[in-house]
């Protein structure tokens, strides 16, 4: 079989002129389990088990110089699906897992794993102090990071600070704990406020400088108290999210909240970076859904290259995941603060991108030949005798490969995001109390019932409504 010497064994060798020989001589192969013991679980294009490693082997051979991942699917290829399988697989290696969601797409797998689900109400937000640290932790990060949030708080996500507004907003920030530091005072963004209306005229008189104090005043009011979002840069995080292996931050409430969006988002991955530290024994990583929108501006791009460099010290990851075409094409802050600090490139089904793809192709460095495999994703005839699965493209450095992404039927359910396969799995496990049990029973009356999958959601459905 010309082309087939990948497949001889040593017992079939033999003498035979050059002429012949060079028929079996062929560079490709099946792909084979990778010499690593941090492996996921995928499938080859046959259906296949393999393993890859998404981090320690390429980082020890210099394929990639860190972990950050940037993914990319448009709505329907496969991307929840995707990031479920892979979350879950995280897990069996005892990671911490933080998400920052705008779809309910994690619901079910933080179920299942009794982890922390956060939805941003009005009457439960999501609120942290940033203000309040040890003299230990303030250090020039930290400072940098209050600067950003005062900057987000006064001029929104989309504004920007004049130097000499930054310079004043850092020497109140310099001013605020020298003093509160040596009295022992209570750190808060009350107190930070307070301290603010006396510095900044005093700053103003010493260097004569302009600076529209009255707007900060105003602006910055509503989140001190009394205000509207009073309680959301006061109240202290709860502590027990320091230990807690999954969390999912729930903020579809306020996505389109232009003030709240990015503040929630910024404070969140503060505490993120706090619980970095706080388990730096082990694995974690941060997921920023659609989410990442609210903080790809250029008064948080310091911030997010921060972010970026510190998570690869704390053998962390930090995965940005988007299906908005738009999003990222043009944006210099995705580009040099994500793409060029993610050195894995995971995508879905490009077909919806492709009258587009030069544009992305020169965004992601993809070559003719990289996106001769992108585009035979989903495209075989390789579904026979297999479950339900998606492909994805994963390329580790410069060099990509397309996997299977399948799962066994309980995987399915978990990671579903439709809305009337959600109901149903959620009616069993409310009623079972816990959510593998509810997963099992759903999963044996199906087979009991002999229908199929979407017959017997419908029928559990109906019986929920009446």
């Amino acid at each position: 079989l010309p082309g087939n010497g990948v497949e001889l064994k040593e017992y079939d060798w033999f003498l035979t002129t050059c002429d012949a020989a060079i028929c079996f001589f062929f560079k490709e192969s099946l792909p084979k389990d990778e010499p690593s013991d941090f492996l996921l679980r995928f499938t080859d294009r046959q259906g296949i088990p393999v393993g890859m490693d998404p981090a320690d082997l390429p980082m020890r051979t210099g394929r990639i110089n860190n972990r950050n991942k940037f993914v990319l699917g448009p709505s329907g290829s496969g991307k929840s699906f995707f990031m479920n399988a892979m979350i879950e697989q995280y897990m069996l290696y005892n990671m911490d897992m933080v998400i920052v969601d705008t779809g309910h797409s994690y619901s079910g797998l933080c179920s299942y794993y009794k982890g922390k689900y956060i939805t941003y109400t009005d009457r439960n937000p999501i609120t942290m102090n940033p203000f309040r640290i040890t003299e230990a932790e303030y250090n020039i990060e930290k400072k940098d990071f209050l600067c950003t949030l005062i900057g987000v708080t006064w001029k929104g996500a989309e504004g920007t600070l004049s130097p000499v507004e930054r310079d004043v907003i850092a020497n109140v920030i310099s001013a605020y704990y020298s003093k509160l530091f040596a009295e022992n005072g209570d750190l808060s963004f009350n107190s930070f406020y307070e301290f603010a209306l006396n510095k900044i005229p005093e700053i103003k008189t010493e260097e004569r400088i302009v600076f529209d104090f009255d707007e900060f005043k105003y602006v910055l009011k509503k989140f001190y108290k009394g205000g509207e979002f009073a309680r959301l840069l006061n109240e202290d995080t709860d502590k027990s999210l320091f230990t807690e292996r999954f969390i999912v931050y729930e903020i579809d409430s306020i996505k389109e909240n232009k003030t709240l969006f990015p503040l929630v988002t910024l404070t969140i991955m503060d505490v993120f970076i706090q619980k970095m530290r706080y388990r730096s024994n082990r694995r974690k990583a941060l997921v920023v859904e659609e989410a990442w929108k609210a903080i790809a501006s250029p008064l948080m791009a310091g911030y997010l290259l921060y972010l970026y460099k510190t998570v690869r010290k704390f053998w962390g990851e930090a995965i940005v995941v988007t299906q908005e075409l738009g999003d990222i094409i043009g944006n210099a802050v995705v580009k040099d603060s994500i793409i060029n600090n993610s050195d894995t490139i995971c995508l879905l089904d490009q077909t919806k991108f492709k009258d587009n793809y030069n544009d992305i192709a020169a965004l992601l460095s993809i070559n003719e030949t990289e996106r001769r495999k992108i585009f035979t994703i989903n495209q075989l005839d390789n579904t026979e005798n297999r479950g339900r699965f998606k492909e994805v493209y994963i390329r580790r450095g410069a060099v990509g490969e397309v996997y299977g992404v399948e799962v066994s039927l309980h995987q399915y359910l978990t990671y579903t995001t439709e809305k009337p396969e959600k109901s149903a799995v959620e009616s069993y496990t409310s009623r079972f109390g816990s959510y593998p049990d509810g997963l099992d029973a759903f999963i044996r009356d199906l087979k009991d019932s002999g229908k199929s999958l979407p017959a017997f959601i419908s029928e559990v459905n109906q019986k929920q409504q009446s």
